[in-house]
């Protein structure tokens, strides 16, 4: 049973049929403490069957309803259904005209958050497929994480200077060490990383792409095979 024919025999209650009793009857038996049903139940019984059967339901029925004169009066045939409605049609139109402007609020919002949203990726993919400006992003990321890498290191030799005294014989051995820093700047000339070798696979200058591959098996000996492998995808 929906509740539209639910609501008819609230509204009807002589028009319960034999069918509707048991229908009705699973239904308090899932929602026990539903007055409404045990109240139709007992109508439907006192319309259907005999006087015995029917006097235990209204019995049932008086347990869980708010006024058994109202039961009373349903099971006799003389209660009065009756519905208060009121219509007020400036209440109604000034309710719909508001609702209107809501829906139609929320619906520019909408637009516009998805006009901004499209705006933006679109803004994005141009800096992508920009190859000067994919340069420009990552040599300007490196030069702010060289500057920000050299100002803590400033800062932590201002709090501690110690740890740049050193004696004269220290000096002298570390003379006699090869000096590594020489071979490591001339690695860093330019940017040497493999996301920009994979960057300027992307744009098709694969010779420079090469280079950084020839350069980075120099800086990472150990992932030398890998990087062979890619310089030989593109030779």
């Amino acid at each position: 049973m929906n509740k539209d024919v639910f609501s008819y025999l609230i509204a009807h209650p002589a028009n319960i049929s034999l069918s509707d009793v048991k229908t009705i009857e699973s239904i308090t038996k899932q929602y026990p403490y539903c007055q409404l049903g045990h109240t139709l139940l007992a109508k439907g019984y006192h319309t259907h069957y005999a006087e015995e059967l029917a006097f235990e339901k209204i019995r049932h029925a008086s347990a869980h309803v708010a006024s058994r004169n109202a039961l009373r009066k349903l099971i006799n045939g003389t209660f009065r259904n009756e519905i208060i409605t009121t219509s007020n049609p400036k209440f109604e139109s000034e309710y719909l005209h508001k609702l209107k402007e809501s829906i139609e609020e929320k619906t520019t919002r909408i637009e516009e958050d998805n006009i901004t949203e499209q705006t933006e990726m679109i803004s994005n993919l141009d800096i992508l497929t920009n190859s000067s400006a994919v340069e420009d992003l990552l040599i300007d990321d490196i030069a702010q994480k060289k500057q920000l890498q050299n100002s803590i290191i400033d800062s932590f030799l201002i709090k501690d200077p110690g740890l740049i005294r050193t004696t004269k014989s220290q000096l002298e051995a570390m003379g006699k060490q090869e000096d590594l820093s020489v071979r490591s700047s001339k690695l860093e000339k330019g940017i040497i990383t493999e996301s920009y070798a994979k960057i300027l696979t992307m744009q098709g200058r694969k010779e420079k792409a090469i280079d950084v591959y020839e350069k980075l098996i120099l800086k990472f000996p150990e992932k030398k095979a890998y990087f062979a492998s890619k310089i030989q995808e593109l030779a």
